[in-house]
């Protein structure tokens, strides 16, 4: 008889046991069990339901800072995970709309303009986001970083002249994004195919800072503007004066052999053909 009570006695304890784990359980909040919820289901890569619940657990939470909590894990595996970027924008901007932090709230509109900057690439709503948090962000390095993208969103969109605009009164007081600054602008003077002030601009960043130059690869950069402009003999002669900073040799050797060829063809060219 004692045998058979053994397991009697442990099923009990268990039931036991069990039903404690329910009454606490029941006795939480509805938010946070809908959080421990949307938790195990992103143990188990079930990420869908798991943003749901967490949007759940959010709309239920009274507490300020669980419920941004909530919205913003929703928003980062929205964005992430199953990159529905709809439904992280959605998530980003209740932050924006509800959050009493500041800083929450400008990490929520970063984030959107990261969405459509880098996932979506719709780039005339990024440039509306990024005129949103620029006046926003107090750090100057960060302010400088977002005048940058700001350019290149334009240039990217074709507004060569605002973008020019953004760029010289950015430069009036720039400190850590200047070479990037002026790498954009002889980018944007090439693309309006005005090849000597691109070229300037070029020179001028070598003169200032020779390793951002090299590091960047900005050496075949000028050789390709003088290439664009025809002057293939130019084009050349540059590779081959700064053939010893071009590190990618198999690239240079490539390009080497293009502008022989080019130069070669060209019309009324007075050199020997091979």
């Amino acid at each position: 008889m004692k045998m058979k009570t053994k397991p009697v006695k442990k099923s009990i304890k268990v039931f036991f046991m069990a039903s404690a784990l329910i009454l606490i359980s029941a006795c939480r909040p509805t938010a946070e069990r809908t959080y421990n919820e949307a938790l195990v289901e992103i143990e188990k890569g079930h990420f869908r339901i798991a943003t749901d619940l967490l949007e759940k657990s959010a709309n239920a939470e009274k507490k300020e800072n669980e419920k941004f909590k909530y919205l913003l894990e929703a928003a980062r595996i929205a964005r992430f995970e199953i990159q529905d970027f709809d439904r992280a924008i959605r998530f980003y901007r209740a932050i924006i709309l509800g959050a009493q932090d500041e800083n929450r709230r400008i990490k929520a509109q970063e984030a959107i303009t990261e969405i459509y900057l880098e996932n979506i690439q719709s780039y005339n709503l990024a440039l509306r986001e990024l005129q949103i948090l620029e006046p926003l962000v107090k750090e100057e390095k960060e302010k400088e970083k977002i005048k940058l993208k700001i350019a290149q969103t334009q240039y990217l969109t074709g507004n060569y002249q605002p973008a020019l605009d953004e760029i010289n009164m950015a430069l009036k007081t720039s400190k850590t994004e200047t070479m990037d600054f002026l790498k954009l602008k002889a980018q944007i003077f090439v693309a309006q195919k005005k090849y000597k002030e691109g070229i300037d601009i070029y020179q001028e960043i070598l003169k200032q800072d020779s390793a951002y130059f090299e590091k960047e690869n900005l050496f075949i950069a000028a050789s390709v503007v003088y290439e664009e402009n025809e002057d293939f003999s130019a084009a050349l002669d540059y590779l081959i004066k700064y053939e010893n900073q071009i590190k990618d040799k198999a690239y240079y050797e490539l390009r080497s052999k293009r502008l022989k060829e080019r130069l070669v063809n060209k019309p009324f060219y007075k050199g020997r053909r091979k």
